[in-house]
Order: structure tokens, then C-alpha cells, then sequence
């Protein structure tokens, strides 16, 4: 039996713009060589440590990020800022100054005045990395789904949501997650500790989500409902990258700050999938997207997510048996489905051009139906291998067609392809 399986889609259209999701950013940035020379204001690389605040605008909850291809923020002199650190304290000089918000305002190069006092940027820091923090919003989405906000609770009313989930609580998975994605990201923090996952309070009710991903555990699920012998290893292997890993909806990369990053790690932003596709073409759609957005020196809307629910033949009859990690024979339900399809839908705002890029999620698909016209020959900067079964199949559709089908996908105005 061949395997490996993945497509990707193009151009969509769509509409419902979730407006405290948006963020628009307006820092300059300068080289971190030139942090000491910009007489005129304060310019501060953001990673000077691994714990260093954020700092916002006065008043403002939007994240602020360098130009394209720069990695320093630039503040006008007298610039009016707020330094955080979100459920954390902030370090003055390595004095805890025991407040997670600060105000203050830029006095030249790397200076500000914090509490009267001049405080030089790397002498700035958090007591940790600034806590994550997933909540409903009390909204509702498509498909009857639940928003969710992902990111930093500053204590002072004030919310920096980094990533927004459009969650199914009835099968307990998100449909999809938005955020936007800044033309630097490439200039993120790099090499920055794996978290552990959260799962959050009042998002589940299947008990401990990680546990059903567990390679044993899922073997068993996914066995039972097919009629193997649940310690068989037919299709769960060991020690290969045929498993069901926890495939992020929003990837740890497209987070700026390592606080950003760490945020992903939310159980409400992963689905099923399978490890074959997870490491080769799904991660080159991640890439792609990134280096769009800094090639083109844009700011992306991105939306990504799951669609349908992936099968294999029960062994006795043949018959495709849909897939899920979580099967409660006693209350006749099942959640957490094994997607048939992962998407990512890219959207420039200004042109209100996007692209649907579509992979299947299934490595024993020797064949697939692809749901919209493939257009992945337009796109140039696209560098799956999308024919290739062992790095998963691809395909790429416009916006429009991929949304008559994936009805999950907000409706957006899309004036053509993102080339």
C-alpha cells in the first residue's frame, strides 16, 4: 500500500473580520548595531533577554513589531510608552519592582524614564516569560462555533489577544484559528525553550486532552473503531512518523515574541495530525506563508484550520471507518476527529488578495478528490511537493471556490489570487 497524502488550496472569499484580532502596527525599526545612535528617539531590540517585556504603546494593546527585514523598534522622543509583563513582575536594574505594568516615556537611545527614574532597556526585564492566557470572548463564530482568545491579561483591563480560535465544543476541536501575521516575522526570537502544553479550564469535557494523543492510547482508539488488535501497528507505528502528533493550527514560528510563541501551545490549537504530513509539506506551507509576508513586505491575515474527518478501511468489511482519538461507547460519542484536510487560507488586507493552501491529512490516501480547482501552478513562491506522497499531497484554490465547500472559512472579499 503506497502512502502519504496532502493538497493545497488557492484564492477564497470570505467575510467576518474579528475586529479585536486585528492589529495594526506602526514602530520603526533600526538595526540593533545602531541602538546607541538614533539621537532623535529610542531604538531597543526587542530579545535583548529572554524575559524582556513587552512595551506597547501608552494606553494601547497591540503588539508592536520592527519593518520588514529590521529586528529594532524605534520610539519618538517623549514617546509615551507602557512596558508589561503579563502575570509577571517587571525587573528595574534587577530590582522587582512588584508591578506588571509600568509607564513611562522615551528619553533617547536605549533610555526611557520609568517612575522618574531613567532606566536603561537592557536593564528591563520580566521575572519569567509573560503568562499566557485562553478565555472565551462570549462571541460566536461559524458553524456554530465558540471564539476564543489567545494571548496576554496585563491586569489593568487591557487584553494583547495574539491569536483568535474559532472552536467546536461539541467535538472538540477548532475549526480555525486567525491571527495576523506581521512582515517580520522572520526577525522572531529563535531557538527559545519548548513550553508545556495547557489545556486550559472550561474548553474540554473528554477529560485530559494530551492523553489521547498518546501514541498507545491513540493506537488503541484507532484500532478498536478499524477491528485491529488494539496493540497492532498496522497503521500506528512505533518509532517512524506514522502517529498522530498534536499538529498545531497556528505554528509555534508565525509567533513573534517568545511569549507569542509559547501561546500556541494551547491544546485548543492543535488537531490530529499525522506526523508524516506535520514535518514536510504542512511545515513548507507554514514557510511559504512567512516568507510571503516578509518578501512582499506585508502584513498577512492568516486563517488556518481543519476540514472533514480522515478514514481507513475497517479490516473485516472494507468500509471506510471515520477517525477519531476520543470514542465514548457509553455515551455514544466521539470527538477530537482525525481531519480529513488541513488549511490555510493567506489574505493580503490592502490588495484583498488570498490564496487557500490545502494538504491532506492522511499518509494511506493512495488517491484523493481535491475539493476546489487546483491553481498551485500560479504560485510561484509555493514550494511544496505537492505530487509527492511521502512529504504529503498539496494543492492550492482560490478563495471562492474553497469556501463553497468549507463553509468554516469567514467570508471575506477576495479581488483575486495572492501572487
Amino acid at each position: 500500500m503506497q502512502r502519504r497524502t496532502c493538497f493545497i488550496v488557492g484564492g477564497i472569499t470570505g467575510v467576518v473580520i474579528l475586529t479585536a484580532i486585528i492589529v495594526t502596527v506602526v514602530v520603526l525599526v533600526v538595526e540593533k548595531n545602531e541602538e546607541n545612535t538614533n539621537s532623535n528617539g529610542c531604538s531597543i531590540y526587542p530579545f535583548e533577554h529572554a524575559w524582556s517585556p513587552f512595551v506597547v504603546i501608552s494606553g494601547t494593546s497591540d503588539f508592536l513589531y520592527p519593518l520588514p527585514g529590521e529586528n529594532v523598534l524605534r520610539f519618538d522622543s517623549q514617546q509615551s510608552v507602557d512596558v508589561l509583563c503579563p502575570g509577571r513582575n517587571i525587573l528595574l536594574n534587577n530590582i522587582n519592582s512588584n508591578q506588571s505594568v509600568l509607564s513611562g516615556y522615551c528619553l533617547e537611545n536605549n533610555t526611557f524614564v520609568i517612575n522618574k527614574a531613567q532606566i536603561d532597556w537592557p536593564n528591563m526585564d520580566c521575572t519569567n516569560y509573560p503568562w499566557r492566557t485562553a478565555r472565551y470572548t462570549g462571541a460566536t463564530c461559524e458553524n456554530n462555533g465558540l471564539d476564543i482568545e489567545i494571548g496576554f491579561d496585563t491586569g489593568d483591563n487591557r487584553f494583547l489577544r495574539s491569536m483568535s480560535i474559532c472552536f467546536d465544543p461539541v467535538l472538540q476541536v477548532a475549526h480555525y484559528t486567525f491571527i495576523n501575521q506581521t512582515a517580520s516575522i522572520n526577525q522572531r526570537a529563535l531557538n527559545t525553550p519548548r513550553p508545556s502544553w495547557l489545556q486550559g479550564s472550561g474548553f474540554y469535557d473528554i477529560g485530559t486532552v494530551t492523553n489521547l494523543y498518546l501514541r498507545a492510547n491513540q493506537r488503541r482508539t484507532i484500532n478498536s473503531l478499524i477491528g485491529l488488535n488494539e496493540t497492532s501497528t498496522l497503521f500506528i507505528e512505533d518509532d517512524t512518523n506514522y502517529f498522530l502528533s498534536r499538529g498545531h493550527q497556528t505554528a509555534r514560528s508565525d509567533g513573534f515574541y517568545p511569549a507569542q510563541q509559547n501561546a500556541t501551545f494551547f491544546m485548543m490549537n492543535i488537531a490530529p495530525q499525522w506526523q508524516t504530513f506535520n514535518g514536510f509539506n504542512w511545515n513548507q506551507i507554514e514557510i511559504d506563508v512567512r516568507d510571503y509576508a516578509e518578501d512582499n513586505a506585508v502584513d498577512l491575515w492568516v486563517w488556518t484550520g481543519v476540514y472533514g474527518v480522515a478514514t481507513l478501511p475497517h479490516q473485516e468489511t472494507g468500509e471506510p471507518v471515520e477517525l477519531y482519538l476520543y470514542v465514548n461507547s457509553t455515551e455514544n460519542r466521539k470527538a477530537l476527529p482525525v481531519p480529513e484536510v488541513y488549511w490555510k487560507v493567506a489574505y493580503n488586507p490592502i490588495t484583498e488578495r488570498g490564496v487557500a493552501l490545502i494538504g491532506v491529512n492522511n499518509p494511506y490516501y493512495q488517491t484523493y478528490t481535491p475539493l476546489c480547482n487546483d491553481i498551485s501552478d500560479q504560485l510561484t513562491w509555493l514550494k511544496t511537493k505537492n505530487s509527492d506522497q511521502e512529504q504529503g499531497f498539496c494543492y492550492a484554490c482560490s478563495v471562492d471556490t474553497f469556501r463553497r465547500v468549507v463553509t468554516s472559512m469567514p467570508n471575506i472579499s477576495v479581488s483575486g489570487i495572492l501572487l
